[in-house]
């Protein structure tokens, strides 16, 4: 897949891609027509020709004008840094810029040589960014990549994006001004570490290789997520405490013969965290069970009705724990909708049986299994059919925050050796891959590791 391939794919304009995200002066700037002198002569014998002159040059305008049509590619970064962004471009454009002008701190325009422009909107909210790396992760989700391993570690790459540019410019037949714009494209993607975008729906590394598309292609065998530097750099130190806590993870680690990566960063310090109190832990772990209660009714085949079965067991967490108020919006949807034609899905939230797990052991509840035992659905239920929301509360007694950050650190580097063992296809007999998944995802959500505290947006970087 060559890198300009896309410019050849796009026969219609490209619609809006930021509706109701374009500032007064982008509008200006889309709106400006470029308007010939006109001169008037009143002698007869010229005004026939000046006529004819004048439809020919209407008719060039017009025709240049239907060749010509809005395109946007977006980059993709995960930096903290974006103070360089503007003169990266500059730099990047220096032989086909006349000009940059900012107009705020997040949008700037630089004017090229044959006055057309480029603009360019610097996105780093951090609910934005985020609904958008997720939304892409969930769209490319969909893509048949063969090599499951690569797919993950693509759709882990657009997770950490946290850094989104937007750039708009006019796409006429003019091959060489074109093909110079995406070239200076990716000189800048590759100085800031970015992922292309482009119309067709393609992402591409900042060396010109396909990442992924829709038809689930790449130009790669193997890829680990990366970051630029100043990304992965906490701009919290560590305590000794939190030097201590990554130590001991590494003993037990050796103690088991299990891998692990001298330099993986701990995903959190104590000064960073915040514990989710005891009774959104509660509300959180009935919710959760619900799903799984839900996924155990509709593979099992126990049942002749499952929809009928899994209604009994809501009503009846409604009544103790008023479970229905506690949902996600992707569990809701996921309850009120059972996904009958993809049960694949259904064993996904199977597993979440273990994040239930973990949360019963952060409330005193439950000892939990070794790292590659399977926890006991009997011995959840038993603890939750036997209580209600006041009575669970009660018996509940929430570890302390260090207690909690060391499983954390210690299972997030459980799941850096089984990321590590799926992508060389290797097994870890004391690491079971979906119970470290599971216990990563919930211990993560606990402690709102990278500040998220929305069950549905957790994340799991190794």
């Amino acid at each position: 897949m060559k890198i300009f391939d896309w410019i050849k794919k796009k026969k219609e304009p490209e619609k809006q891609t930021e509706e109701g995200n374009t500032s007064i002066v982008e509008s200006d700037i889309l709106d400006i027509e470029i308007k010939m002198p006109q001169t008037e002569n009143t002698e007869n014998s010229t005004t026939e020709t000046i006529n004819d002159s004048k439809q020919q040059k209407e008719q060039k305008q017009s025709k240049e004008k239907e060749q010509q049509h809005d395109a946007a590619i977006r980059l993709y970064s995960c930096r903290k840094n974006t103070s360089i962004i503007p003169s990266v471009f500059e730099k990047a454009f220096s032989e086909e810029c006349k000009k940059l002008d900012f107009v705020n701190d997040s949008e700037f325009v630089l004017t090229l040589n044959d006055d057309t422009f480029l603009k360019i909107r610097i996105i780093t909210n951090k609910q934005e960014t985020m609904v958008q790396a997720y939304g892409m992760a969930n769209f490319f989700s969909k893509a048949p990549v063969k090599n499951q391993v690569l797919k993950e570690n693509i759709l882990q790459q657009m997770k950490l994006f946290n850094c989104i540019i937007s750039i708009q410019f006019i796409l006429n037949s003019d091959e060489k001004r074109t093909n110079s714009i995406i070239k200076n494209v990716y000189i800048t993607a590759k100085a800031l570490t970015a992922f292309v975008l482009v119309p067709t729906m393609e992402v591409f590394h900042y060396d010109g290789r396909l990442l992924i598309n829709t038809e689930g292609q790449s130009a790669f065998d193997t890829f680990h997520p990366i970051a630029s530097a100043d990304f992965l750099d906490k701009e919290i130190k560590p305590t000794e405490a939190d030097i201590q806590r990554k130590q001991n993870s590494i003993e037990i680690l050796k103690s088991k013969k299990i891998p692990y990566l001298e330099e993986l960063r701990a995903a959190v310090f104590d000064a960073e965290t915040t514990l989710q109190s005891k009774e959104i832990i509660l509300q959180r772990l009935i919710a959760t069970y619900a799903t799984a209660v839900q996924a155990e009714i509709y593979v099992s085949g126990k049942y002749d009705n499952p929809e009928q079965k899994m209604k009994e067991q809501i009503d009846l967490l409604n009544e103790k724990y008023h479970v229905s108020e506690y949902f996600s919006p992707k569990e809701k949807e996921y309850i009120d909708h059972p996904p009958v034609k993809e049960p694949k899905l259904f064993n996904s939230y199977a597993w979440r049986y273990e994040c239930c797990a973990v949360f019963l052991w952060a409330l005193s509840l439950l000892d939990l299994k070794e790292p590659n035992q399977i926890c006991e659905a009997v011995e959840l239920g038993n603890i939750i059919w036997n209580h209600d929301f006041d009575s669970l509360s009660k018996a509940a007694k929430l570890r302390s925050k260090e207690e909690i950050l060391s499983l954390q650190d210690l299972t997030l580097r459980y799941n850096w050796a089984c990321v590590d063992a799926r992508i060389n296809n290797k097994t870890i007999e004391s690491l079971d891959f979906g119970v470290i998944y599971e216990r990563h995802y919930a211990l993560n959500w606990l402690l709102t590791v990278d500040g998220i505290s929305d069950w549905d947006t957790v994340t799991t970087t190794t």
